[in-house]
């Protein structure tokens, strides 16, 4: 879609506009005050000026087609009003009201309308329920809130479903943090446009380097997907904070802006494998972006930290931050260590982090030379400077102001290295003197020493995945069988059909046979050979051992027949409604680790692959990786690597290392699977599934797999 009339209007309308400070009265007040070159029509048919401005008593009297209508009138009115605007050639909409899928039946019901306008019309919409869309350098201000002045055009692009936050986080950014913003855009309810709609546009944009989304739900995460790709493509981080992991919050949403939230560990899989910087509040996600939108020119390939602070008490307390985000804080060079003493108190410690001590404070030519051999060691690719930036109380001192015009000139003529300065915690007005002079020579400022690290880590891991992407081979991934056809059955798939479905994809299965009653059931183990492992085999049973219906190590005929006896007897009194058809019997495997291979599926995101420690205690250990189809065998081993477990499988105390490799091929088939089947798989678990020693393979011995 062209979304240009919406992001780039030529000329506004603005239905609902008076002569009374309403929310349209304010867009037609933040056009004039932003400098919007374009047209402005106020639409009400109260008046005859609004502001200065003539004002029209309908979309039908404006000179010319306006590109966007901005309304802000009663939610009732709303659908014919867009319905005229689409008569009159307007081609983007900013709906203000609120009023809709968030409001109960009625007002999904006008969402519906909504909807319907942009798909079978093409009217771009932005809402309902939002505050607009703010193109900065245009000064194209479709945006309700009061944004301070003055606006500092730059590479950020923010997306939001909160109005609040859209405005709380953009007007933060460039008045706190002096970063600069390409578009702010606040999208509410999405009953046209979409946050994945927003993001594709602005990964596209050439203005735009950096995007910040914060997220409740999306609704078209395969268009996410593709905009991601081409975020790598162009090298352009996309920052996510997505929120509704807890039910509380799930239920605030719909209450909200009418959004459900995806499974929450599916919708990380699929952002991580994404390349997506997911951040966890919106601290974080304020010093990310801010970092992101200084280091995107950072040439070094490392990522290790050298930090000065002139507070003893922050060194330890930055060193155990880096330690929790992952940052790597290497020791200062000899050469640095011997230099900073010759002219450090004696009663300093050279080392990283660097204690500036008080008389760092005292001592205007200590700052710049700790500055200076930090900035030169060869062991330092990101050079972070502790800096209290508060705004100074009349009278009071400001030493920052010093430190920052010392780094301003120490940087004048250029680094390889990334520097950023950080507060040790967030907390009131930044000293703008202080951040301005920073940015001058492109160091950005973060707010708290915990943010901080995880900024860095997230800028490093977002460069890593670049380059990953960059030198990785693609992987051959799992073909499924020339002809896939859908299992007859519906719901939990019978035995035969489970198993038949499993091998048409190379899973590798127990061997196992079904057995109506006694005499079947010793056949099949006199096949196999004792010892044998009995089941209990019917659809209404999802966990077997639950309610007694396994049998393990049945050493000869007797044992068979005394099993599927006293089984059936058990499972008969524990699950009285459950129709059983008979046992089935299995070749007893030995050894293994049991794992848990399986595929849970979000109604939006489609399936995702689980892998981790099975066994019967697996919801107690929830030890388990994710990701979403495709998958080849660097993600599958990738997902075996992060698990907490891990180092079970390579081998300990003694026990040979399992066949990783088996295991990693078993999660690529499965995968390969769910993809083929993925409108109607509903579920699928194998658990467990054992891991033999290396080179003798996996196999499942216990499957449940689910159809819609």
């Amino acid at each position: 879609m062209d979304l240009a009339p919406l992001m780039k209007p030529t000329s506004i309308a603005v239905v609902g506009a008076s002569q009374r400070m309403t929310r349209a009265t304010r867009v037609v007040a933040n056009l004039q005050r932003f400098g919007y070159a374009g047209r402005i029509f106020p639409i009400n048919p109260k008046y005859t000026d609004v502001l200065g401005l003539p004002c029209y008593p309908d979309l039908a009297s404006t000179p010319e087609p306006a590109d966007t209508v901005v309304v802000a009138i009663p939610a009732e009115q709303v659908p014919a009003i867009l319905a005229a605007a689409v008569d009159s050639g307007v081609r983007g909409a900013v709906v203000l009201s609120s009023g809709f899928a968030e409001a109960g039946p009625v007002g999904q019901r006008r969402q519906a309308e909504l909807e319907r306008l942009a798909a079978d019309r093409g009217l771009l919409i932005c809402g309902p329920n939002c505050y607009g869309v703010f193109n900065i350098r245009l000064g194209a201000a479709t945006f309700s809130a009061d944004v301070a002045e003055p606006l500092r055009p730059g590479v950020v692009g923010l997306v939001s479903q909160s109005g609040g936050f859209s405005h709380a986080i953009g007007e933060y950014l460039m008045q706190q943090r002096g970063v600069g913003l390409s578009y702010i855009v606040s999208c509410g309810n999405q009953a046209g446009l979409t946050v994945e709609d927003y993001t594709a546009f602005l990964v596209e944009d050439d203005e735009t380097a950096v995007v910040g989304a914060f997220v409740e739900g999306f609704k078209r995460p395969d268009k996410f997907r593709v905009a991601a790709a081409r975020a790598k493509a162009q090298r352009k981080p996309i920052v996510v904070l997505k929120v509704g992991r807890s039910e509380n919050a799930r239920q605030a949403m719909l209450a909200h802006t009418g959004s459900l939230a995806g499974t929450p560990e599916i919708v990380e899989a699929v952002l991580r494998q994404s390349g997506i910087v997911q951040v966890s509040s919106i601290n974080e996600m304020v010093d990310t972006l801010t970092l992101l939108s200084a280091a995107r020119h950072h040439a070094r390939r490392g990522w290790r930290v050298g930090i000065l602070s002139g507070l003893g008490g922050e060194c330890g307390h930055v060193s155990d931050a880096a330690d929790r985000a992952g940052v790597e804080l290497p020791p200062l060079s000899a050469t640095s260590v011997e230099t900073l003493k010759a002219f450090m108190p004696d009663f300093a410690n050279p080392r990283n982090p660097l204690d500036g001590t008080g008389a760092m404070y005292e001592d205007t030519r200590l700052f710049p030379q700790l500055f200076d051999v930090l900035l030169r060691d060869e062991a330092v690719d990101v050079l972070a400077v502790n800096l209290r930036v508060n705004v100074p109380r009349p009278g009071g001192g400001a030493p920052s102001r010093q430190f920052s015009r010392a780094m301003n000139e120490a940087l004048q003529t250029g680094t390889d290295r990334l520097v950023l300065a950080f507060s040790s915690f967030a907390g009131g007005d930044l000293d703008q003197e202080v951040v301005h002079t920073l940015a001058e020579v492109g160091v950005p400022f973060l707010e708290s020493t915990e943010t901080a690290m995880l900024a860095v880590r997230n800028a490093r891991e977002h460069r890593r995945f670049l380059e990953r992407s960059e030198t990785m081979t693609p992987s051959a991934v799992a073909a499924p069988p020339r002809a896939i056809s859908r299992p007859a059955g519906r719901g939990v798939l019978g035995n035969v059909e489970a198993m038949q479905l499993l091998r048409d994809f190379g899973v590798p299965l127990a061997e196992t046979i079904t057995a109506k009653d006694i005499e079947q059931a010793v056949q099949a183990a006199e096949r196999f050979g004792y010892p044998v492992v009995v089941k209990i085999d019917s659809l209404h049973i999802a966990h077997k051992t639950d309610v007694g219906g396994v049998r393990v190590g049945c050493g000869d005929a007797t044992a068979v027949r005394v099993a599927y006896r006293e089984m059936l007897d058990e499972v008969r009194r524990r699950a009285p409604a459950a129709r059983l058809d008979g046992v089935l019997v299995q070749r007893m495997i030995l050894g293994g680790r049991e794992m848990i291979l399986g595929v849970k599926t979000d109604p939006l995101f489609g399936p995702a692959i689980v892998c981790g420690f099975g066994g019967i205690f697996v919801e107690q250990m929830r030890d388990v990786s994710l990701r979403v189809p495709p998958i080849g065998p660097a993600d599958a081993a990738s997902m075996i690597a992060e698990l907490r477990g891990a180092a079970i499988l390579s081998g300990a105390r003694g026990r040979a290392p399992a066949d990783r490799g088996a295991l990693a091929d078993a999660i690529v088939r499965l995968a390969a699977l769910a993809e083929a089947h993925r409108p109607s798989l509903r579920a699928l678990d194998l658990n467990p599934l054992l891991v033999l020693d290396d080179g003798r393979g996996v196999v499942a011995v216990d499957w449940l797999i689910e159809f819609a």
